[in-house]
C-alpha cells in the first residue's frame, strides 16, 4: 500500500471524513456526520449501534423522567424545546416493541382442557349438571389466575370462550344419547351427528360456525363469497378464517399459546389507534389553534406513558410469577390497582396542563374522549384476538 492510500484520522487533517468540511467541534456543520471514528474506539462503537435506533445521548433517559410527569413533555415539545427529548413516534414504538416483548417472557397461563378427550372431568360428567358444575370449577381457576395477570385479559377471555365451548360440546353429546328419539328433525340429527364427530375427532373448538347457503363452511368447497367485493377479499377471508380453524386445532387448550399470539397482534393494532385517537382529539378540541399533528404528538406521549405503565405491570406479574410467594403476590395486586388508578388521573391532568381551559370543561372533553377511547380499545383488543388466531 503506498502512501497516498493511508486513510488519516480526523485529528490529523482536521477536516470531515466525508466532505472534507475543516471541523469546528464534535460534528461536521457541512454534513453533520460526527467526528469520531467507530473504527477507531471500540467505546465510540457501542455507542454507534445504540445511537442509531435508541438514541442513546441521555435523551432517552431525560425523556423517560419527564414524561412521569403529565403533560411536561409534551408541552416542552410543542412549545419548540425539541432537542432535549426523543421524538413521540420513535419512543412510542421502542417502547411498545419493548413492552410487548417483555409481557411475552413474563406473562404465561395454564393450560385448559377444552375437549371431551382433553379434559377427563368433561368426559365423565354424565348429566348436564355436571358439565355446568365442571364448568363453574374451571372459570372460576380462570378468574384467579387472570387476578394475578390482569394485562392478559384478552388472552383469559379467549380461554373462557374455549371453557364455554367444551361445554357446550358435551351437552351436546348427552343430549343427543338421552333422547336420541323426541327429536328426529334433521335439524336435531346433524346437531347430534356433529357432536359425535367431534367426540370422536377430540375437536377442542371451533373458530367459526356460520352456515354458508344452509351448509357448514368450508374454505374450499362452500366458502364466504362477499357479493359485491372483488374475488381477492373473499379468498382472503376463507384464507383467514382457515388458519383460525388451523390455529384452533393446533393450540386446543394451550392457554398460553392465544395469550403469546394476541400480544403478538396487539402492537400492530395500537399503531392503527393512533391517527383516530389524534383525529378524537382534534374534534374534541376544534376551536383551538392547534393542527392535527400536534395533537398526534400528544396522542403518542400519552401512550408511551400507557407503555410504561404496562410495561411495570409486566414486569411485576413476571416477578411475582417467579417468586410465587402469597404475600408477595398480594403486594402485586396493591400495585397493579394503584397503577392503573393512576392512569386516567395522569392523562386528565395531562389534558388539563397541555389544552389548559376551564377544568369543568376540560373534564366534560375527558369523557367525551375517554368514552370513544374505550369504544376505540375494545375494538383494537378484538381486533387483535382475532389477528392473533387467524395469523
Amino acid at each position: 500500500m503506498s502512501q497516498t492510500d493511508v486513510v488519516p484520522s480526523a485529528s490529523e487533517h482536521g477536516s470531515c471524513e466525508n466532505c472534507r468540511t475543516p471541523l469546528h467541534g464534535h460534528f461536521c456543520h457541512g454534513c453533520g456526520q460526527s467526528a469520531h471514528n467507530p473504527l477507531k474506539n471500540f467505546g465510540h462503537a457501542v455507542e454507534e449501534v445504540f445511537e442509531s435506533f435508541w438514541h442513546l445521548d441521555g435523551r432517552i433517559f431525560r425523556t423517560l423522567r419527564d414524561l412521569l410527569v403529565p403533560g411536561r413533555v409534551t408541552v416542552n415539545f410543542l412549545k419548540g424545546q425539541r432537542v432535549g427529548y426523543v421524538q413521540p413516534l420513535r419512543l412510542f414504538v421502542i417502547l411498545t416493541i419493548f413492552t410487548f416483548f417483555v409481557g411475552k417472557l413474563t406473562l404465561h397461563a395454564d393450560d385448559f382442557g377444552t375437549g371431551t378427550n382433553a379434559d377427563p372431568a368433561y368426559a365423565k360428567a354424565q348429566t348436564v349438571a355436571e358439565v355446568e358444575a365442571v364448568r363453574a370449577a374451571q372459570t372460576a381457576q380462570l378468574e384467579q389466575q387472570q387476578t394475578n395477570n390482569p394485562a392478559a385479559a384478552a388472552g383469559f377471555a379467549m380461554a373462557t370462550a374455549a371453557i364455554n365451548t367444551a361445554a357446550a360440546q358435551r351437552t351436546a353429546e348427552i343430549e343427543a344419547n338421552v333422547q336420541p328419539a323426541a327429536d328426529t328433525s334433521p335439524s336435531a340429527v346433524a346437531r347430534a351427528n356433529r357432536a359425535a364427530a367431534r367426540a370422536a375427532s377430540g375437536q377442542r373448538g371451533t373458530f367459526i360456525n356460520i352456515p354458508v347457503n344452509d351448509k357448514p363452511w368450508d374454505p374450499e368447497t362452500n366458502p364466504i363469497v362477499l357479493d359485491g367485493w372483488p374475488t381477492f377479499v373473499s379468498n382472503w377471508l376463507n384464507h383467514r378464517l382457515a388458519n383460525g380453524q388451523a390455529n384452533v386445532d393446533r393450540m386446543g387448550s394451550k392457554t398460553d399459546l392465544y395469550v403469546q399470539a394476541i400480544l403478538t397482534a396487539l402492537p400492530g393494532a395500537l399503531f392503527f389507534l393512533m391517527p383516530i385517537f389524534a383525529l378524537v382529539l382534534r374534534i374534541a378540541y376544534v376551536g383551538r389553534s392547534m393542527g392535527y399533528l400536534e395533537h398526534l404528538v400528544v396522542a403518542l406521549y400519552s401512550h408511551c406513558w400507557l407503555m410504561l405503565v404496562l410495561l411495570t405491570t409486566f414486569l411485576i406479574a413476571g416477578i411475582s410469577s417467579a417468586i410465587g410467594n402469597a404475600v408477595l403476590s398480594s403486594i402485586c395486586v396493591w400495585l397493579y390497582v394503584l397503577l392503573w388508578f393512576a392512569v386516567p388521573v395522569y392523562l386528565f391532568w395531562m389534558q388539563q396542563r397541555v389544552y389548559g381551559g376551564n377544568p369543568i370543561l376540560t373534564m366534560l372533553r375527558y369523557t367525551f374522549i375517554g368514552g370513544i377511547y374505550l369504544f376505540l380499545v375494545t375494538f383494537v383488543v378484538m381486533y387483535a384476538v382475532l389477528a392473533g388466531v387467524s395469523a
